[in-house]
């Protein structure tokens, strides 16, 4: 993820990995074993291990930071939001909940803190400083090794037809393909119902396929799932 340059308003998220080293397996049951190692791992936190808050830590920062760059193109403040989140949370470790969802539970701190430090430094309410913000997806190496039989022209209607998007129906297209959560940490994260999460995600994707068809729509969604394989 980048900017094309400090002054472009509109940040370019790249569909890729977690950035971990891929294992056999399929999705799901690599999803359940990520899922498992952070419970552990929030546990032993918990008990004030600084050893399993480092590993977390060195687990999402860069996904939370890539998180961030949907909210706003301030670069300093969602570090300054990142670092005031782990702050709190080892300082407030011996009272928080045990987490369901250690990555929602972090992205949802971190969509608060920023919205906290927009409102201080812009002093704008919060829904006026978030919706002024939009962001442009590119597509990962990753995607183009994957996807190598896909021409370079179709490529650019997948991306065309991505950025087309509204901000809402880009940022549902990258919490379901490219993070993985469950429609029901996205509703909650969204604040919608989660009935309105399958409205959001269909209209996207019908979007796309009204720009690119149905074909490489298909496409489009199988090369993502692998990526997350």
């Amino acid at each position: 993820m980048g900017l094309s340059s400090r002054e472009n308003r509109d940040l370019q998220l790249t569909l890729t990995p977690e950035g971990e080293t891929s294992e056999g397996g399929n999705t799901t049951s690599k999803n359940l074993k990520h899922s498992n190692d952070d419970t552990m791992l929030w546990r032993q936190f918990k008990a004030g291990n600084e050893v399993a808050f480092s590993a977390l830590y060195k687990r999402y920062i860069v996904l939370l930071y890539n998180y961030g760059e949907i909210i706003t193109s301030d670069r300093e403040l969602i570090e300054d939001s990142i670092h005031d989140l782990f702050v709190e949370l080892w300082k407030n470790r011996k009272t928080i909940a045990q987490a369901d969802s250690v990555r929602y539970y972090l992205y949802k701190g971190l969509k608060r803190k920023i919205f906290k430090n927009l409102e201080k430094k812009r002093k704008l309410p919060l829904k006026e400083a978030f919706n002024d913000h939009d962001f442009e997806i590119v597509l990962s190496h990753e995607f183009g090794i994957i996807a190598g039989e896909i021409s370079t022209i179709k490529k650019a209607q997948i991306l065309k037809a991505l950025n087309e998007l509204s901000r809402r129906q880009k940022e549902i297209i990258v919490l379901r393909f490219y993070d993985g959560m469950e429609f029901s940490e996205i509703a909650k994260l969204l604040d919608i119902s989660q009935k309105s999460t399958y409205t959001l995600l269909y209209r996207a994707l019908a979007a796309m396929k009204g720009s690119m068809g149905n074909i490489l729509l298909l496409s489009f969604l199988l090369k993502m799932y692998s990526i997350g394989e």
